[in-house]
């Protein structure tokens, strides 16, 4: 797994999975865009559009079919996105 952060779009990125397969991309709350493979149905990637306004406001940050725990302060500190 991988996690980015950009600082200028205020968008946190995750790639669960490396893939070159047919995408399916699914919109599961405001902001927050799930990449599901095709072929498997698996979330391999996820997408938070105002990831900052999402932290400060406390908004729920629960992405439906992920099956890996995400802990907020873990993707904060892998993202580099605070601090």
């Amino acid at each position: 797994m991988t996690v980015s952060y950009s600082k200028r779009a205020d968008v946190l990125y995750i790639t669960l999975e490396e893939t070159d397969e047919v995408c399916v991309y699914l919109e599961v709350g405001y902001g927050m865009v799930c990449r599901i493979s095709e072929s498997t149905n698996r979330v391999v990637g996820v997408t938070i559009r105002d990831f900052l306004r999402h932290v400060q406001s406390g908004d729920d940050l629960t992405i439906p079919g992920l099956q890996y725990g995400l802990p907020l302060d873990k993707l904060l500190e892998m993202s580099g996105a605070i601090g």
